[in-house]
């Protein structure tokens, strides 16, 4: 049973990263330091790369320049954060995120994330901790795309 759960969490895994890069492809300069709905879209993207990172267990990613743990919690807004930087941390995420739900085994599915359980008090269980992680990411991912579509770009869909 644990190889079926895990083959289906490693497609989600697959399925945001392949949005979060096409829009990372897809987003100009100058929109990725444009405020959107209240917020830079690179504070959103930090936001979402911080979370992705948070949960997981493992050293956590170093801050770039000008992102801070609480500009991705929201609590403070930043200029920008370089999109080159951020890029390359994503990179490094797909690969903790795909390496983490391969070291989950029948037992450990269903076992509380402590990382979630640290940051926001919440009795998550590793299973459910990855797909909240993709329905972060599509959440934010309507965002990425209007915020494209306002500029007349393509969206990401």
């Amino acid at each position: 049973m644990a190889l079926a759960i895990s083959d289906s969490l490693l497609n989600m895994v697959d399925d945001y990263f392949v949005y979060l890069d096409k829009f990372l492809e897809a987003c100009p300069e100058d929109l990725w330091a444009e405020t959107f709905a209240n917020w830079p879209i690179s504070q959103y993207f930090w936001h979402v790369l911080w979370i992705n990172d948070r949960f997981l267990p493992g050293p956590y990613l170093t801050n770039p320049a000008g992102a801070t743990d609480d500009a991705a919690l929201f609590k403070t807004k930043i200029a920008s954060v370089s999109k080159a930087e951020v890029t390359k941390l994503w990179s490094a995420q797909k690969t903790k995120t795909v390496d983490f739900v391969k070291s989950l085994t029948e037992a450990s599915l269903y076992q509380r994330n402590e990382n979630v359980f640290k940051i926001i008090g919440l009795e998550w269980v590793n299973v459910f901790s990855v797909i909240k992680l993709h329905s972060h990411a599509f959440y934010h991912l309507g965002t990425f795309d209007a915020a494209l579509r306002s500029k007349g770009l393509a969206g990401i869909y």
